[in-house]
């Protein structure tokens, strides 16, 4: 049988909640204060940025390494 004196942990819903309402707040202010569209506006140059840079690094070590691949030394090749 159950203890029905026995407390139940709820410290993730708790955390959850607040987690939530935190990202609820910050959407919030984005969307509707004026200063918030203007932080919107510079978050979106920012992320466009860092998403631009991160495509230019993939690219590159990409290329890296497809040129690595391709100097394999001549008696690796032959055998």
């Amino acid at each position: 049988m159950k203890n029905p004196f026995k407390k139940n942990d709820h410290t993730v819903l708790v955390a959850g909640i607040a987690i939530a309402s935190a990202a609820v707040g910050a959407l919030a202010y984005l969307y509707l204060s004026e200063s918030g569209n203007k932080t919107r506006k510079t978050l979106k140059k920012k992320i466009k940025e860092i998403a631009k840079n991160a495509a230019a690094d993939v690219i590159q070590k990409k290329a890296v390494f497809s040129r690595k691949k391709s100097e394999v030394p001549a008696e690796e090749a032959v055998n």
